[in-house]
């Protein structure tokens, strides 16, 4: 077989609770590659190792780990796991693909491993990641950005390349995404970076002569950055009114227009809303499979493909429930939802679906008693019991339900078995066509792997797409 074309070398980050450490990342065929003896350096002790020309024997504390070049099956002792891409020998290295963090390192270490696919980042253990949210606001001459952090930041602001750039302290940070693109003249990117361990966002003006007035507000949590074009200078004499904060230097001089400046156009109209909610969290693990995979984690890797496929058409903008490893109860999912005024809810579980796998389930809500649809809310009254709302709803949750089954059968041909309806608790408080979507099996007995597969999420994430589509945009 012949070597693989080498590709792009990157570095790829590891959060400790207390430190982090990086290690090159290379990219062949649209599959990460890490090194898997430095990558095992990190996490305990490398005992003795057996090279042979294509195949590679550990002993990594207890476990003795067996690799095949070009071959997906790795050995833990006398287990068997099975990756998604081959492990290959690179310049005379061996290097494993990046799902071996979520499929076969859990179970080296023995804890907890939190990683997306396609990130250049893994959290290990007990680490609580910053996580924000951006919103872009027009202001007069300019815009506004606030970006609302999870927990408090430390700021320290920079002019490199053309771009400003805000550091954001040591503590990890872990986006919902990467790169947001916005249409607007005066910020045309915000990108985040954290290839060297430090985390922070990259703003990149939409044009030359742009100042940039950033502060920090709501204890530490909050940036509030103005994107202001100067104004031209004046003649008239008379009282001057006092000049803003000195901004952050502008990655170039300000080229000074005559006769004034042009109003800033009108806000572009809000995309409809789609919430997705990854089941579980935080100290809720969910269903766990016999690989060590976690519902919990499982579902935000699911909610992850299923938000990429909705940004890149560029038609809806994506709200989370929660986008790290946290707890969310109940209530707060459906506040997160509701202020979005969404045209579609999907809530993503994961658990023990019988023996053939993957499979995919599809639920909308009904009370589990018949009275309560009986005494359903009451349509010309202005207040709806918060228990209550997802009544409003149940035809059209039904018809997305029934619609999004149709689409997974011709994607995944997982999900043979139509729509039930029972009384899914996360749904109840939805004002919102609402949904839940089961992947299984994950049990103890069942091997998960295929849950994994990022062929499987994206099937999933391109049938939810169109039956966000099939729903026309409107609003109910």
């Amino acid at each position: 077989m012949m070597a693989p074309h080498s590709g792009q070398s990157e570095n790829f980050v590891i959060y400790f609770p207390k430190s982090h450490s990086i290690i090159p990342v290379r990219t062949y065929s649209s599959v990460q590659y890490l090194p898997v003896i430095q990558l095992l350096n990190l996490f305990g002790n490398v005992g003795s190792m057996k090279s042979r020309k294509k195949s590679l024997e550990v002993w990594f504390n207890s476990t003795q780990i067996r690799l095949r070049q070009d071959d997906r099956t790795i050995r833990l002792n006398n287990a068997k796991l099975t990756l998604d891409a081959p492990v290959r020998t690179i310049e005379g290295e061996w290097m494993v693909p990046a799902d071996f963090l979520t499929s076969v390192l859990p179970t080296l270490i023995n804890q907890v491993v939190h990683y997306q696919r396609g990130e250049d980042r893994i959290l290990v253990g007990n680490v609580r990641p910053n996580s924000f949210a951006l919103h872009l606001s027009q202001v007069q001459n300019g815009a506004e950005l606030s970006i609302q952090f999870t927990e408090q930041i430390n700021l320290r602001t920079a002019a490199q390349n053309g771009k400003w750039v805000l550091y954001l302290g040591s503590h990890p940070v872990q986006p919902v995404e990467s790169i947001f693109e916005l249409n607007n003249p005066y910020v045309s990117q915000v990108r985040f970076d954290d290839h060297d361990g430090q985390p922070k966002l990259i703003i990149s003006p939409s044009s030359p002569g742009l100042d940039f007035y950033p502060k920090l507000s709501d204890e530490g949590k909050t940036i509030i950055a103005q994107i202001i074009k100067p104004e031209a200078p004046q003649t008239a004499t008379g009282p001057q009114q006092a000049a803003p904060a000195a901004p952050v230097p502008g990655p170039s001089q300000p080229a000074v227009t005559q006769g004034g400046v042009a109003p800033a156009p009108a806000p572009a109209p809000l995309l409809p809303a789609v919430v997705l909610d990854a089941g579980h969290g935080g100290s809720d693990l969910g269903a766990q499979g016999k690989n060590g995979l976690l519902e919990k984690n499982l579902t935000l890797q699911i909610v992850a493909q299923v938000q990429r496929a909705l940004l890149a058409t560029g038609k809806y903008r994506v709200v989370l429930t929660r986008a790290t490893d946290i707890n969310v109860n109940f209530d707060q999912r459906a506040v997160a939802a509701n202020i979005a005024r969404p045209i579609a809810f999907f809530s993503f579980h994961a658990g023990d679906l019988g023996q053939s796998t993957p499979r995919v389930m599809v639920y909308s809500y009904r009370p589990s008693s018949p009275l309560a649809m009986a005494n359903g809310p009451d349509p010309k009254s202005l207040f709806v019991n918060w228990d209550k709302v997802q009544l409003h709803y149940i035809d059209q949750s039904q018809r997305l339900a029934e619609g999004l089954q149709q689409d997974l059968e011709k994607t995944t041909k997982a999900a043979s078995t139509p729509p039930m309806e029972l009384p899914v608790r996360v749904l109840q408080s939805i004002a919102a066509p609402a949904v839940a979507v089961e992947v299984g099996s994950l049990a103890p007995s069942s091997d998960a792997s295929p849950l994994t597969n990022s062929n499987f999420q994206q099937e999933i994430a391109s049938a939810v797409v169109q039956a966000v589509a099939n729903l026309q945009g409107g609003r109910p």
